[in-house]
This record gives structure tokens, sequence and C-alpha cells, in this order.
């Protein structure tokens, strides 16, 4: 099978979307022939081939927060021979009208994968976002030959805000490296550790887990790893409230992540809204406590691994669990065994059912 996919950002940009990009072109690429179209990013070659995977980088235009390629319709348009599919990411402006374009164009099937439900991010976006997702990228979803997203939460979502028949929309979850994320002793863990680890964005929203700390007893640290636009901001609102038990580790790869998990006592996640995010199944692969926000896709994911509390409750979540090792250790071995059920080799194989439906 001749597979393209097309994403605003891949590896080494940091995020949970292209993370799950390469992971799925990797595997994939045992099978099949893949080639990703995506944008520059700094240190990575243009043109990189291992075996039967190609990812090609183009320079791409900053508009807002997204990177607009110049590049691709040319690319799409010569690629041979015909792909037999193309796997777009994300929700990024301007890439899915090209990529619908040219699908028709070479009566090719397009497959939309949804990541994140998009949120404005910008004083732009407050303004244009509404109407784009009205009138063009609802259009881009209905047009698609099938729509993957990553929880029935979103699904319903998908279906509900853009008119999507709900019969071509796919469920298929993320999956995690349980050798890499591999769980941990919950003796060894340390006893008053927080761990926050994700982008520094306001979706992530690591300001609250800051802010959390303003009310945990002085002998409670919290470990914050990964970097983002939001970096200064969080470092400067550490200083502004003299917390000297709060250390910005920044991005770390994954052994080293896998590390901060396994002697984590708990890991927060107060995102404003989610996918179905790495992190959390990383965490639980690990067997770490998480302490999330009840958002609908966490709550579906986590189920008895994670404790979901409403925002304002969380720093008051925080304390009850960090003064209670039952049910901290009950959350440790419901995690571990949850993320058993998440693994990459099923994401895979879910994705080329997809590809073989719209194949007829």
């Amino acid at each position: 099978m001749e597979i393209v996919h097309v994403a605003g950002h891949y590896p080494p940009h940091l995020g949970g979307e292209e993370l799950v990009a390469q992971r799925l072109a990797e595997l994939q690429a045992a099978r099949h022939r893949v080639t990703v179209y995506t944008s520059a990013s700094d240190g990575a070659p243009p043109d990189e081939r291992h075996g039967n995977l190609r990812v090609v980088r183009d320079r791409a235009l900053p508009v807002g927060n997204t990177p607009v390629i110049p590049a691709l319709p040319g690319r799409l348009r010569r690629h041979t021979p015909v792909p037999d599919v193309l796997h777009v990411h994300g929700g990024l402006a301007v890439l899915p009208e090209m990529v619908r374009f040219a699908a028709h164009r070479r009566r090719i099937p397009y497959v939309v994968h949804v990541h994140l439900m998009v949120r404005p991010s910008s004083a732009a976006g407050q303004v244009l976002l509404a109407p784009y997702l009205r009138h063009l990228y609802a259009r881009f979803l209905r047009a698609a030959d099938a729509v993957i997203c990553l929880t029935g939460a979103m699904r319903a979502e998908l279906a509900d805000a853009f008119g999507v028949d709900d019969t071509r929309i796919a469920v298929v979850r993320n999956g995690v490296d349980r050798d890499r994320f591999a769980p941990g002793s919950f003796a060894d863990r340390a006893d008053r550790t927080l761990l926050f680890a994700g982008r520094l964005t306001a979706q992530k929203d690591p300001l609250a887990a800051v802010e959390a700390m303003r009310t945990m007893p002085p002998d409670v640290s919290l470990r914050i790893a990964g970097d983002g636009p939001l970096r200064d901001a969080v470092a400067r609102r550490v200083s502004e409230l003299g917390l000297r038990t709060v250390t910005m580790l920044g991005r770390l790869d994954a052994p080293a992540l896998a590390e901060e998990y396994r002697r984590a006592t708990a890991v927060l996640m107060p995102s404003t809204h989610e996918g179905l995010p790495l992190v959390l199944l990383e965490a639980m692969s690990t067997g770490a406590p998480v302490v999330c926000t009840a958002l609908p896709e966490l709550v579906e994911a986590g189920g008895d691994a994670v404790l979901a509390v409403r925002r304002p409750a969380f720093g008051a979540a925080i304390r009850a669990l960090l003064a209670d090792p039952g049910r901290r250790a009950v959350l440790s071995r419901a995690a571990a065994r949850r993320a058993a059920d998440f693994t990459w080799t099923a994401t895979t194989d879910a994705v080329e059912r997809v590809y073989r439906r719209v194949r007829g």
C-alpha cells in the first residue's frame, strides 16, 4: 500500500500529535511504503529516508499557530505512485483545504485524524476560528472518506458540532510503549513529589499546577518536565510566589521522563481540554497515580486509574491524595492494569482497517 501522511508538524517538533504521527508512520513502514509531508524543523534534514519511510520537510510560513506549507500542493500533485490513501493529521487551517483539493483532483481517498478538538489560542483565533470551523473545516470533515478520533466523547462531539455522519467516524485510541514506560514499584515512589509533564501551553495549563503549590505543605515538591510558549510565564510565576520546591526540568528524553513518572507520588494534568494525551498513557503505564481535570476524554480513558476532579477542587484533591497512601496504591495498580490495553500494535491495526474500508 502507498500511504501519504500530511502533518503540520512532525518530530523533532515537540508534541503528542507529532509523536503519534511518527509512531504510526514508522510501524506502517514495516509493511507499506510511507511518505510524510510536513514543515521544516531546526536541525532536521529536509528529506529523510529510513527503509520504506520517507519524511519530507518543506519551509512553512507561520500564520498564527498554523504552519502553511506552500510546496505541499505540488508535492501531493506529483507524488508517485498515486497514493492509496492520504492521511491528514490535526485541524490546522489551510492544510485541510490543500489535502481536500489534491485528493479530489487525483481521486484519492483521504482520512482525517483528529487528535484534539480545536480551540482558539490567540486573539486572531478568537475572531476567525468559529467561522473557519463552520464554513471550511466542517466541509473538509464531511467530505472525508473517514474520520479518526481518539475517544467516544470526541466522536459524539464531531458528529454534533460538524455534522459528520457518525458511521464514518472511527475511534482509534493512542498507544503507549510498555517497555519504555515500564511500571515502577509503588514502594519506590517519592513520598511528596508531584510531576507535571507536557507542553507548556495554555491548553495543558502548567500555571494551574504552580498555583496549586501555594496550598501544599512545605515539604511537597513539584517537578515540571517539558517546554513550550509558557515556559517564561511559568518560571516568572514560580519566582513571584517564592516557590523554592518547584523545579523546571525542561524537555526530557523518553528514558529520563520514564524515571520521573516512576518516582512521582502523583502526576498532575490540569488541562483545559484534551484528546487522548500520551502523558496520561505513559503515566498509567508506569503505575503513577494521576490527578486530572474531569474532562470526558480523560475520564473515559483513565477510568478507575485517575482521580478526576473539577478545576476549582484541583488543589484540594492533590492534598487529599498526598495524605492517603492507600488510595494512591489503588490508583497505581489500576493504572498499570488499564494501560496494558493501549498498544501501538492495536492502534496501527485499527488504522489499517479504516484504510481498507475507505478503499473498498
